[in-house]
Order: C-alpha cells, then sequence, then structure tokens
C-alpha cells in the first residue's frame, strides 16, 4: 500500500473491529451466564406456582372438597391414572414446560412439554437432552412436602440464547451502522493529525534549494522521526562531500588539460608553418584537428563543472533576441565555412528570466550544433517568438535518421553514428541542463516535414516582448 495514511487507517480500524469482535464474544459470553441466571429465577418462578396451587389442591382435598379428577396420595390408586395434561400458556417466548411426579409415576404434564424422567429423589437445578434431536433443557427440580409431589419445570436453552443472541445483534447493530463510519472518520482525522509533523519536515524538505546540503534542522522534530532525519542529514553530508571532490575534480582536471592542449596545438601550427611534405602537413592537420576536438571536449566539461550540482543562478532580464543575435555574430564563421545560409526573423525584443551568460553558453551550443550537423550549402532556420511563453526554434538540413536516435540526442557523451566533426556529445546536454535551470524545456526532433533538425526551448517564464 503507497498511502501511509491508508495503511495506518486500516490497520487502526482492523485492531478496533477485532477489538470489538473481542468484545463481542466476552459481551455474549457474559450475557450467555446472566441469561441461564434469568432463566433460573424464572424456573424458580414457575415451581413457586406450581407449588402454591397443588398446595391449594391438597388443602381442598383435606378439607373434604372433591375433585373432579383426584389423584392425591390416600385418596385414590394412582397407578391406573394416565398424566393430566396441562394446557400450554397462549403466547411466544421461552414458554417453560411442566412435569408433576408422584414418587416415579408422572401425575401431570404441560401439553408440549417433554418428559424428563422420575426426579431420582434429588433436588436443585440440572440440564438435560429431552425431547427433540439436540435440545438442552434448564431444569429446576423440588419436591413438595405438602403435596409429595415433585415438580420439575424446565426452559429450553436453544430459545433463551437465540433470545439473547437477538439481543445482542440489535444491540451491536447500530455499532455498525453508525459508530463504525463515525470511528473511521475519526480515525482518519486523527491520523492526518498526528502525520502533520511529517507533512511538515517533508514541506521544509521540499522547500530547500537544490545547492542547500546543510543538515535539517531536528528542532520540533518528533523522536519517531530524528533516526530518519539523522539519516537523511548522513546522506547529505556524505552527498555534499562527493559532489564538491566531482566538481572540484572535474574542474581541476579540465584546467590541467587545456594547458597541455594549447601548447600542443601550438607545437603543431609551429610545425605546419616549417614543414613542406604535404603528407606531414596532412598528418599535422589531422592532430590539429583531434586537439581541437579535445579541446572542446575540456571546455565542455568545464561548462558542466559550472552547473552540476544544482545551483541557483543569478536571475536578470535578459534580452534574448539581442544576446542571440551577439551569439549568431560570434558563431557565424562556422557558417561560412560550410557554405551555409542563416535565416534570422527580425522582430521585438523579448525578455526572459535568468543568466545572460548561462543563456549565451546555451545559444552558442545550439547554433554550433546547427551549423556543424548542417548539409554544406543548405539553410539554418532561426525564430524567436512567443508562443504560449517565449519560443527559441533552430532547424537545419541534415541527413535524416531513425526517430529512436531522436530520445537519446540528449544523453551526455552520445552522438549519432557517422557524424562528423569534433563533437563530444555534450553540448545538446549542457543546452538541456541550462534550460531546466531557467524553468524552460528543450524539445528535439525531425523537422514538419520529417527530415532535418528542430531544437525547441519553451521558456515559460517569459516576461514577453517589449
Amino acid at each position: 500500500m503507497r498511502s501511509l495514511k491508508a495503511r495506518l487507517v486500516l490497520i487502526l480500524l482492523a485492531l478496533i473491529v477485532v477489538a470489538w469482535l473481542a468484545a463481542a464474544l466476552v459481551s455474549y459470553l457474559f450475557v450467555s451466564r446472566v441469561m441461564v441466571q434469568q432463566v433460573d429465577r424464572q424456573l424458580a418462578q414457575y415451581s413457586d406456582l406450581v407449588t402454591y396451587i397443588t398446595r391449594v389442591f391438597a388443602r381442598q382435598v383435606d378439607q373434604g372438597v372433591p375433585l373432579s379428577e383426584p389423584w392425591l396420595r390416600g385418596q385414590f390408586d394412582t397407578t391406573h391414572l394416565t398424566p393430566i395434561v396441562i394446557a400450554a400458556p397462549a403466547g411466544e417466548g421461552m414458554n417453560p414446560a411442566l412435569n408433576i411426579w408422584l414418587d416415579d409415576r408422572l401425575v401431570a404434564v404441560m401439553a408440549d412439554s417433554p418428559r424428563f424422567g422420575p426426579p431420582g429423589g434429588e433436588e436443585g437445578y440440572s440440564f438435560d437432552n429431552a425431547g427433540r434431536a439436540g435440545a438442552r433443557w434448564r431444569i429446576l427440580t423440588r419436591h413438595d412436602a405438602v403435596s409429595e409431589l415433585w415438580i420439575r419445570v424446565g426452559i429450553e436453552l436453544e430459545g433463551a440464547r437465540s433470545a439473547t443472541l437477538r439481543m445482542l445483534g440489535e444491540v451491536m447493530l447500530p455499532l455498525w451502522l453508525v459508530v463504525l463510519p463515525i470511528t473511521l472518520g475519526l480515525l482518519y482525522f486523527g491520523v492526518s493529525r498526528g502525520l502533520g509533523p511529517l507533512k511538515v519536515l517533508a514541506g521544509q524538505i521540499a522547500s530547500r534549494s537544490p545547492d542547500l546540503l546543510e543538515p535539517v534542522a531536528t528542532t520540533g522534530v518528533p523522536e519517531e522521526l530524528r533516526s530518519l532525519v539523522a539519516s537523511l542529514n548522513g546522506l547529505l553530508r556524505r552527498l555534499s562531500q562527493t559532489l564538491e571532490g566531482e566538481q572540484r575534480f572535474t574542474a581541476n582536471a579540465a584546467h590541467e588539460l587545456l594547458t597541455p592542449l594549447a601548447a600542443i596545438k601550438t607545437e603543431v601550427q609551429l610545425c605546419q608553418m616549417q614543414l613542406g611534405d604535404e603528407r606531414g602537413a596532412a598528418m599535422l592537420a589531422r592532430i590539429a584537428r583531434r586537439v581541437d576536438r579535445a579541446t572542446h571536449t575540456v571546455e565542455q566539461l568545464l561548462t558542466l563543472a559550472r552547473l552540476d550540482p544544482d545551483h541557483r543562478l543569478p536571475a536578470a532580464d535578459v534580452p534574448l533576441r539581442s544576446l542571440l543575435a551577439r551569439v549568431l555574430a560570434d558563431t557565424a564563421h562556422l557558417a561560412d565555412d560550410r557554405d551555409l545560409r542563416v535565416q534570422f526573423a527580425g522582430g521585438d525584443e523579448v525578455l526572459v528570466r535568468g543568466s545572460e551568460e548561462a543563456l549565451s553558453i546555451m545559444l552558442r551550443n545550439l547554433l554550433v550544433n546547427a551549423f556543424r550537423y548542417a548539409s554544406e550549402h543548405s539553410t539554418v532556420h532561426i525564430e524567436l517568438h512567443r508562443s504560449g511563453g517565449v519560443q527559441l526554434v533552430v532547424r537545419n538540413d541534415c541527413k535524416a535518421f531513425p526517430p529512436r536516435l531522436f530520445e537519446r540526442i540528449g544523453e551526455r557523451f552520445y552522438r549519432v553514428p557517422g557524424s562528423a566533426g569534433q563533437g563530444a556529445g555534450l553540448g545538446l546536454s549542457i543546452a538541456a541542463r541550462i534550460a531546466e535551470l531557467h524553468d524552460a524545456v528543450l524539445a528535439v526532433g525531425p523537422q514538419a516535414s520529417g527530415r532535418g533538425f528542430s531544437a525547441t526551448v519553451t521558456f515559460a517564464g517569459g516576461d514577453g516582448e517589449c
């Protein structure tokens, strides 16, 4: 699960549901115990009522009052009598069962009541499986010394248990239907408030500038997050040291390489002036081109060293059209060397917010790339206009290559197979990095006709024309 908040809510909700189920089980066990106690009280009441009625009959016999169905001891021989069937009370609920015994003879039974069997001479509460299969009864057995009758009353526990479960369900159902959604809402609110410090910490980290690798302050950070912040600070410290060392190494290495390369170029030029052999001159020319390419690569590495790691560029209003004209003037000789025509439409000045030095490097790399790889005697088109922001387009005619190569053109040190010239595969990656630092986007691809090459830089935050 990706959301920590949802994970915590579900875990807490599951724990609450489990706790509720446990509480319901405990409640059921407690209610079952209370149910048995209540059944015992009802049985005692039923037994008292039956005892009272039998004693009334006994007094009537003692006073000579005839009974329609005499069955008391001393009046008739009860061996030939069938049990008297007493009608059960009308109504629903836990109706009792009644057996009245005289010694080992059943003399009266309530309609639909099971026969529990002779009392066995013991009084008290007991359980009995009587009647239909699986029915369990709670029975109270009492002996009345006045009437000499054994009274056995019972209640089926299955019915009592069903009534108990129904009552428990009526109690728990509102909890599930009302309290559970409320609990879920309160859990979500509580977890959201509980994760507040984490959001604050994330906001503080997100608001830091990319070049700020100082440790995160631990003031006010909850105890559970201190280890995370400590690990993050350790990572920031190591990252700062690594980036600083990489930047320092790149800059030092590039500076150290430029000096011997310049010396090599000077020696080659001296040899070219003194050497009259055509084959030797051609070899020196190739060496000079390789030295130029190495010098260009080192200069690009120096540019990368200034751009990495992330840092804030000085911000100012830069007249992009004027800057583009100056860079074009500085690189026009590359177009003349290959007999290229440059089409740069005029227009009003366009301002963008950023660093003039960095933008100059970006424009130079785009123009040099266009001049260096354009087909000879072709035209390079440069456009600067507003279209949902300030947009710069540099297009040149060149041989077509598969669309999949456009996905890798912006990678560092990648060159299209078969490319000529002294490029190092860094120009467009540097241009893309500078565009990113100016909240702009560099997009490359073929021209509308499907041939050639087009590089488009879109500045979302341009101030517009002036």
